[in-house]
């Protein structure tokens, strides 16, 4: 018996002998007989090839420290079976970004559907994906939009923060993984969402899991240094700040599933007018802020295990089903240096939710602008 299941939308089941808390909103009490990935953790080992049974598929990974550290073991067969070392079920967030997160990707893309780097928000039944390179804003981005957007009579509503889960006939699935926030994040929204404690420590864990350090562990991560390791460490002895969307944004309103209608790409640069893109241009880019997802160690090292089962590269599928989600939808550039992408993507969805975005000085000149219009 697992003491943690989660039901994924009812395509995947996971079922785990420790928590995984990006999983926390997928949690039910049912308990699967034949779950479709098994986390465990125990003594990882490298096992001969003679001993794999016809049809699985076994790889072994470990670092320097040995079963101290990052070490996993990954068998694939008729489900999938996860063993990770000790560490990890002292470091959960490190277990589930750097190994159970890489094997849903892959497992996803096997049963028809594709976990996309990209932050989800529904205005009504219409869906529109923000998509940008790691630690550009898009955390802000969808939590101003969705502060600014509590009354009753609003429509806007939360799917997801850092993927979204998308099928071929283009619908988004909601995938509300905790959101990892800074102090200026928090800023942004309204800092009495935390308690005074939560504000003092977010301080200390800005500085480590801030922009700049992730930068820096990227980098480190292309080293021979035990990455997986020391960042198995540091998360913890320091945990990543992630906090569920209806902590940091009171009464907002969630949505399961919609129908996708746009695709936003936010960038950091000099200010520009908003263009449209190419399709082929947007979803380029689309892709290749997805594999900037996943650039931290173990995952250059199981990556190819993972998306060629048996001969067949995964890879290709997954773009299909991206392209057919997304790839004919409108899509805009949107460039920015002082993170206002929030105030600018509601003009393309609706006049009447754009107007509850327009800066208070541009407000006041337009009723300005009216009223001598009308004299």
């Amino acid at each position: 018996m697992f003491d943690y299941n989660y039901d994924i939308h009812r395509i995947i089941s996971v079922s785990s002998e420790v928590i995984l808390p990006e999983l926390e909103p997928f949690r039910t009490m049912e308990s699967f007989e034949h779950p479709t990935i098994e986390v465990h953790i125990g003594k990882p080992q490298k096992r001969p090839k003679t001993e794999d049974k016809p049809g699985e598929r076994h790889l072994f990974y470990k670092e320097i420290f040995g079963m101290l550290g990052f070490e996993a073991e990954i068998n694939i067969g008729e489900q999938v079976n996860i063993l990770a070392s000790p560490l990890l079920r002292y470091s959960p967030h490190v277990l589930y970004t750097n190994l159970v997160e890489p094997v849903l990707r892959w497992t996803f893309v096997e049963r028809g559907y594709a976990l996309v780097h990209g932050a989800t928000i529904a205005f009504g039944d219409q869906a529109y994906m923000i998509t940008a390179r790691t630690d550009t804003g898009k955390t802000t981005t969808l939590l101003k939009i969705l502060n600014y957007q509590r009354r009753y009579t609003d429509n806007a509503s939360f799917i997801s923060d850092d993927m979204t889960l998308v099928s071929p006939d283009g619908m988004a699935m909601t995938y509300p993984k905790p959101m990892t926030i800074s102090h200026h994040t928090v800023q942004a929204v309204n800092s009495a969402v935390l308690t005074r404690r939560e504000r003092l420590v977010l301080l200390y864990q800005s500085r480590i899991h801030s922009r700049s350090g992730r930068k820096v562990a990227f980098f480190l991560g292309k080293t021979k240094l035990p990455m997986a390791s020391i960042n198995a460490i540091v998360q913890f002895i320091v945990p990543p700040p992630k906090y569920n969307v209806q902590r940091l944004v009171p009464r907002v309103k969630l949505a399961r599933t919609a129908k996708l209608a746009g695709l936003f790409i936010i960038e950091r640069g000099q200010e520009e007018m908003d263009r449209p893109l190419d399709k082929n241009e947007a979803i380029e880019i689309l892709l290749s802020n997805c594999e900037d997802a996943y650039g931290f160690p173990p995952y250059d090292d199981i990556k190819e295990f993972l998306y060629m089962p048996n001969g067949t590269d995964l890879r290709p599928i997954e773009q299909g089903i991206i392209r057919s989600a997304l790839g004919n939808l409108p899509a805009n550039l949107i460039r920015s240096n002082h993170l206002e992408w929030w105030r600018r993507i509601p003009a393309f969805v609706d006049e009447v939710i754009a107007s509850d975005f327009i800066d208070p000085t541009q407000r006041a000149f337009n009723t300005l602008e009216q009223d001598v219009m009308r004299v």
